[in-house]
């Protein structure tokens, strides 16, 4: 979510915020002087300790009010906003609360993970604002993550029947490519991807019916265009190395979370990055004549889309397992607080 496009709706909260944290912090001081500074025991202490109790509590009931959306509780804009800025000011409030000081070793930690907290949940609200924006300027490839692995299933089938059409069947001696017919059964059920398991003989080319919906459906012209002329052009050597190649590098690294050992598939490939994968690709087109060039920029086009996909699961992962993180320091910061309230109930 964009919130620093609609900073109107953070002004209310920022100045509930401040106004908050200024009053409370001018009460307090007011209270103590030089020789004896006030404590969380006065006045202005259990007050401004108690306001940001309440804020902490607040805070975590963001999490339950998701799962009570039938019910109306406000705008989540508004919840968001004021989750955010009445959660900052709960760090000078806590700190207005101790007398502007750290105290013993409990009350230090509890202050140590509240600031935690804080810089966790600063860290989420950065990566929403820019991230998604990055990812509109630089992953033009974009699809459901969830759909990933699907889309580059179907690109290597493209893949296989334009060789097959312009190269002819895989020769012999260029290594092993993959049975595909699990993987598509469970595309066309919407199973999950099984792993792969390499073909002993020679693999035929299969045609998907499966239809990936809400991904991202690419049809290359260029593919379709593919015909005879440009067969024709193509030496045995060329036809050769491409396929190798292929099998080898290009369809392992587009398949190479449903393959076995998908891992050292991937830290091995030396097509892993966009700068590696444009530099094998040109030295492969120096190995090819130049007649090849179509069906290696196809190909490269396939890889350089998977890469695109890989930096959007990892911007969506970055998106959201901080959540979890956040989550659980925070109920953690909440199961501590009510330890300190207890403990200062038995001492007042």
């Amino acid at each position: 979510m964009l919130l620093a496009r609609k900073m109107h709706l953070h002004y209310g909260p920022i100045a509930l915020a401040s106004l908050l944290i200024l009053g409370g912090g001018l009460w307090q001081y007011s209270l103590g002087t030089n020789e004896d500074p006030a404590s969380g025991s006065s006045p202005a202490g259990l007050v401004v300790g108690s306001i940001a109790a309440g804020i902490i509590l607040f805070e975590l009931l963001l999490w339950p009010r998701k799962r009570l959306r039938k019910y109306k509780l406000g705008r989540t804009k508004f919840w968001v906003a004021y989750h955010l800025w009445l959660g900052l000011a709960c760090g000078p409030l806590a700190f207005i609360h101790s007398g502007f000081r750290f105290g013993g070793t409990f009350t230090t930690f509890l202050m140590a993970l509240l600031v935690l907290v804080l810089a966790s949940g600063v860290f989420g609200w950065v990566m929403q604002v820019f991230i998604p924006r990055w990812m509109l300027g630089n992953l033009p490839q974009e699809t459901i993550p969830s759909q990933i692995d699907d889309v580059s299933l179907l690109s290597a089938l493209e893949n296989r029947q334009m060789l097959t059409v312009t190269l002819g069947p895989k020769p012999p001696n260029t290594g092993k490519l993959v049975v595909l017919d699990d993987q598509l059964d469970a595309l066309k059920s919407g199973r999950s991807l099984p792993s792969m398991t390499l073909d002993p003989t020679t693999p035929a080319i299969q045609k998907s019916k499966a239809i990936v919906v809400g991904a991202l459906q690419r049809r290359d012209p260029q593919r379709v265009s593919f015909g005879q002329e440009l067969a024709d052009d193509l030496n045995a050597s060329d036809r050769s190395e491409i396929w190798k190649q292929y099998t080898l590098v290009v369809e392992p690294f587009l398949l190479r979370n449903v393959i076995s050992k998908s891992t050292q598939v991937a830290s091995r490939s030396p097509i892993r990055n966009l700068q590696g994968a444009q530099e094998w690709f040109k030295n492969l087109q120096t190995s090819c004549s130049d007649s090849a060039n179509p069906i290696l920029i196809a190909l490269q086009s396939t890889v350089e889309q998977r890469l695109q996909f890989d930096a959007q699961r990892m911007a969506h992962a970055w998106l959201h397992r901080w959540i979890a993180f956040h989550a659980g320091i925070s109920v953690m910061l909440g199961v501590l607080l009510l330890v300190h309230i207890i403990q200062s109930l038995r001492y007042m």
